[in-house]
């Protein structure tokens, strides 16, 4: 939730400190911070029917900027699968086998932790879902795509 440019501060960031003690398993720490959020792609395509890349950016702002802020405490919930335990539940397994996934769970987890934050000082902390079965558990009743959010309005 918090913008591109914040999390790519933070990728290059921990990356550069990390280096010194990890060697380039710090790049892949990095990349994952930043990587994570390849699921709001998924969420805008699923919700938009669009592969447009200027268009997330305008999707994610608007539901940031406008409607987003008027509805999202009560109404709007949302599932971004690599911000789930459930996948950090597989990273940790496969880490198990592959060591390297060990830095891509502390990348996806570090850069959560920031993400909770930043939803917590809107007073959002519970707007996304923290499992997959948490989501179809809440989701009813819920606004839970842009479309239902500019039919609501």
């Amino acid at each position: 939730m918090s913008s591109p440019t914040v999390h790519l501060v933070q990728g290059f960031g921990s990356t550069a400190f990390l280096f010194p003690f990890v060697g380039e398993s710090a790049v892949v720490f990095g990349l994952s911070v930043i990587l994570i959020d390849i699921d709001h792609v998924i969420q805008y395509t699923e919700d938009t029917k669009s592969l447009n890349p200027k268009g997330f950016f305008v999707y994610f702002n608007f539901i940031d900027h406008n409607l987003f802020r008027r509805i999202i405490d009560k109404d709007y919930f949302c599932l971004n699968i690599f911000h789930t335990i459930e996948c950090y539940l597989l990273l940790l397994f496969c880490g198990n086998s592959f060591p390297i996934f060990y830095y891509v769970l502390g990348g996806f987890l570090f850069h959560h932790l920031f993400d909770q934050i930043y939803m917590i000082k809107q007073k959002i902390p519970f707007a996304r879902a923290f499992s997959i079965l948490e989501y179809y558990m809440r989701k009813k009743n819920k606004i839970t795509s842009m479309r239902e959010i500019l039919k609501k309005e």
